[in-house]
């Protein structure tokens, strides 16, 4: 089954270049072997940049939208001033969609994507044919509306504010999967997080609990409605009870000793549910921070990739100089003694002539 993945990552300004390279192919080689230079003609951009670069583009739109902020872009401590949606599915899905629905399928998405973000603020939207597996890059800024120092209405830059919320993602990831579903693509959601069938298996004993409390209180209503207990000539502290009824007081006995348990387990259940959240919650923002910082890792080694194969074009090209050089200097050395020895005979011819 071929899933629905929509991925987001933030980014600062000293990453911007990396993240340009690697978006726009500028690199002369990659670390990552799946990504086919030959193929990188088939890509194509639903939004390219006006500018010059990235950040050029980030301070046109900026400056058109008269976007306002409290921007930190220099120094060890930046602010994320662009995210960017990676989105795709598996091989399979493209390959039933074949060349020209892959196209249609794409500008959906980039539909969906700029409803959510404004299309003004889309820096770059571009498809990669070129690796195994199909997927979009799109590049914006993330805008809120806000107010400015006087009160007055404006656009800000704000990421934190963008993504508010625990749940914001798991809401990008349910909004995402109805709109592209509903266009007739057939994907499934991905799993909400690792703990979801701790999570179903707790839901599924609570529900039970709950059936058994309700049970329970049915019977002992049945009990409470109990008028004709006699205790004419019995033993001190006896009653009698009809039998329906002594059944009826048992059964409930034995099944309040279970809801006690199952309350109790219910209680467990609960603080465990709390738990698997939480736990959930940690993973899913420290799988955030690694992701993040695994995309800016493959963008500098990138970088530094491309620098090591300038370094060694630049020393061949050095060592073919210095042959070059050489055989030059030798041609040169031996230029020098033919003129020498003309020099001689001339010479010569010089006292010869002076002779006769």
């Amino acid at each position: 089954m071929s899933y629905a993945i929509i991925r987001n990552a933030n980014h600062k300004m000293n990453a911007i270049p990396l993240l340009e390279r690697h978006n726009e192919r500028q690199n002369k080689n990659y670390s990552n072997k799946d990504i086919d230079l030959s193929r990188s003609s088939e890509n194509f951009h639903l939004k390219k940049i006006e500018a010059a670069t990235y950040q050029q583009e980030f301070e046109r739109i900026r400056k058109k939208h008269n976007l306002k902020g409290n921007l930190r872009l220099t120094g060890g401590k930046q602010s994320n001033v662009m995210c960017e949606f990676v989105i795709t599915s598996d091989k399979d899905f493209f390959e039933r969609l074949g060349k020209e629905r892959t196209r249609k399928f794409f500008q959906d998405v980039y539909n969906f994507v700029t409803a959510k973000v404004g299309e003004d603020f889309v820096v770059s939207a571009v498809i990669h044919l070129d690796e195994a597996t199909p997927h979009m890059h799109v590049t914006y800024i993330p805008v809120i509306n806000g107010k400015d120092r006087k009160g007055n209405p404006c656009k800000r830059i704000n990421c934190s504010e963008f993504w508010k919320g625990r749940d914001s993602y798991s809401r990008l990831q349910d909004e995402y999967y109805d709109f592209i579903t509903a266009r007739g693509y057939d994907l499934e959601r991905g799993v909400k997080g690792s703990t979801a069938e701790h999570l179903s298996v707790a839901e599924f004993k609570l529900k039970k609990t709950e059936e058994q409390l309700a049970e329970i209180e049915n019977q002992i209503s049945e009990v409470e409605g109990v008028d004709e207990i006699k205790s004419a000539n019995l033993p001190l502290n006896k009653v009698a009870i009809n039998k329906s009824d002594y059944k009826n007081l048992i059964s409930t006995a034995k099944h309040y000793v279970t809801a006690r348990k199952a309350e109790e387990e219910n209680i467990s259940l609960r603080a465990e549910n709390l738990t698997l959240k939480n736990k959930n919650e940690e993973l899913r923002s420290e799988n955030s921070r690694i992701s993040d910082q695994l995309h800016t890792l493959e963008y500098k080694f990138d970088e530094f990739y491309s620098s090591v194969e300038d370094e060694v074009a630049l020393r061949d090209e050095n060592a073919k100089l210095k042959s070059e050089n050489a055989r030059i200097g030798n041609q040169v050395h031996a230029l020098t003694a033919e003129i020498f020895t003309l020099k001689e005979e001339r010479q010569m011819l010089t006292e010869e002539l002076m002779e006769q």
